[in-house]
């Protein structure tokens, strides 16, 4: 039960991903690049205004010699801090129960909790690094790394992906190291490599599409190796709908307690 569990949390963790990019002048350092990214997504300011995320998708996870499972993920964010996310089994091989893959969570800045079939566990109580990938103070996490020393930010030898050439950059957050592809040509994230406790896995990014001014990409795929492969399609990305925190603990059905009248 616990490996499912953090399979969930890997799996959130590539979904709450959402990609991301433009001409700067000078792109010797990773920071200029990932400022390139920023602007060629839609603009520091834009992305800056973005109050609130709500998105779905399909995720379909392959598992060698068992088959395809195929979850449903919902996620409300409202920046910074606040929101639900709902993982659901939706088909899958009898050997693996929809107890073992569902989840959800619901979090604000200060407390929350994420349910699966081994229980409830109290947001606090969820490893820093996984927490802040619920509890995010922005809708792209490029304008996160924007906050990290150059120390954090390491600009590598360029790379192919695709047959396309790439920027590539190490970024180091919690004391764990991944590294983005940012193509050369759109300065869109085109690929990351992350480190997890079966193996490090490159998502590789595709089907961009703009919506209110900012770009997203709507497919992540990854080849898992021994562990199978992951696609996330994306289905909705709404940006500014105007959702407010009861509206998230109302979705979330958490009942919030009012004083008592005197």
């Amino acid at each position: 039960m616990k490996r499912f569990y953090s399979f969930n949390l890997f799996v959130l963790g590539l979904a709450l991903l959402i990609s991301q990019p433009t001409n700067a002048q000078d792109l010797t350092s990773a920071r200029a690049v990932i400022e390139a990214n920023i602007e060629a997504t839609g603009g520091l300011a834009a992305w800056r205004g973005v109050t609130d995320l709500v998105s779905e998708a399909d995720i379909e996870f392959t598992i060698p010699q068992m088959g395809s499972l195929i979850i449903k993920l919902d996620n409300w964010s409202l920046f910074p801090g606040y929101g639900y996310t709902n993982i659901q089994l939706i088909d899958g091989p009898a050997a693996v129960p929809a107890e073992q893959v569902n989840q959800t969570a619901y979090y604000t800045p200060l407390e929350g909790w994420v349910q699966t079939g081994a229980g409830k566990m109290d947001i606090n109580d969820v490893p820093a690094a996984q927490r802040r990938q619920f509890q995010r103070s922005s809708p792209k996490g490029e304008l996160e790394f924007l906050n990290l020393p150059d120390s954090a930010l390491v600009l590598l030898a360029d790379e192919m992906l695709g047959g396309k050439p790439m920027y590539a950059i190490n970024v180091t957050t919690d004391g764990a190291t991944s590294k983005f592809l940012f193509d050369k040509s759109t300065f869109y994230v085109s690929g990351q490599e992350t480190a997890t406790p079966v193996g490090t896995f490159m998502t590789v990014m595709s089907d961009y599409r703009t919506i209110k001014g900012m770009t997203f990409a709507f497919v992540q795929t990854a080849d898992l190796g021994a562990q199978g492969a992951q696609t996330i399609t994306f289905s909705k990305i709404d940006l500014n709908s105007g959702i407010t925190p009861a509206d998230i603990a109302k979705k979330a059905g958490v009942v919030k307690k009012t004083a008592s009248p005197e």
